[in-house]
């Protein structure tokens, strides 16, 4: 990824993150990824930094990077996790993070 796309992917909060790019997945729990088309929203999250949603090497990586997303805005990866495990939608996890990101 080009230092300018990395840029503009800060410029995203994770609540946005969840509704544009959730559009492309359908919602599963209990993993990031089926490897298929179904993603978590820490899946999510990872394939917005370019992870493909195979458990491979690139994963540590990308896992890392949503993690450090997730704690520049404050919001507890257990947290999205649960909600999302819980049966909240990406939009729904989306509005939570809205009424709590500082």
């Amino acid at each position: 990824m080009s230092q300018q796309q990395q840029l503009l992917k800060q410029d995203m909060t994770v609540s946005q993150v969840l509704r544009t790019y959730g559009k492309q997945f359908r919602q599963i729990q209990e993993r990031y990824s089926d490897g298929v088309n179904g993603s978590c929203a820490l899946g999510v999250i990872m394939s917005y930094y370019g992870w493909d949603g195979r458990d491979d090497s690139d994963a540590a990586e990308l896992i890392l990077a949503a993690s450090i997303q997730l704690k520049h805005a404050d919001i507890d990866e257990g947290l999205l996790i649960d909600l999302n495990d819980s049966g909240y939608t990406f939009d729904e996890i989306a509005e939570y993070l809205d009424r709590v990101e500082k």
